[in-house]
């Protein structure tokens, strides 16, 4: 399986639980147009910037909003680490950008640690 075929299925799903936030109900939808008509960043734009800061591909990108401001939440992954970079829909100047949490898409770790060899090569 190829790389990019491993992360359509991340995507498909993050693009799926992005969906709500603004799909519920009529208003979330004519805000979200309304934030876009008048934004002077393009969600391409933000991703070129994201990727950029990051220096990774985008993985995921969607119009996000908190504590009533508007911005771009683009989850970039690079040598299989995912950071979640903000971008300003006005300026598109980078907001903020943090590795995400475990358990967010980030890199798998494994389900136990190897137990350190024992002298004379028991373990």
């Amino acid at each position: 399986m190829n790389a990019m075929n491993v992360l359509r299925i991340p995507l498909f799903v993050a693009v799926l639980a992005a969906a709500p936030a603004f799909a519920a109900g009529s208003q979330g939808i004519e805000h979200a147009e309304k934030v876009l008509d008048g934004a002077k960043t393009t969600l391409s734009q933000a991703i070129a910037t994201a990727e950029g800061e990051v220096g990774g591909k985008a993985l995921s990108a969607h119009l996000a909003r908190y504590h009533h401001q508007d911005f771009y939440d683009v989850h970039v992954i690079k040598a299989g680490e995912i950071t979640d970079v903000r971008v300003g829909i006005d300026d598109g100047k980078v907001v903020s950008s943090h590795p995400m949490e475990q358990g967010h898409l980030s890199k798998a770790k494994p389900a136990s640690p190897e137990k350190p060899e024992q002298p004379g090569g028991k373990s």
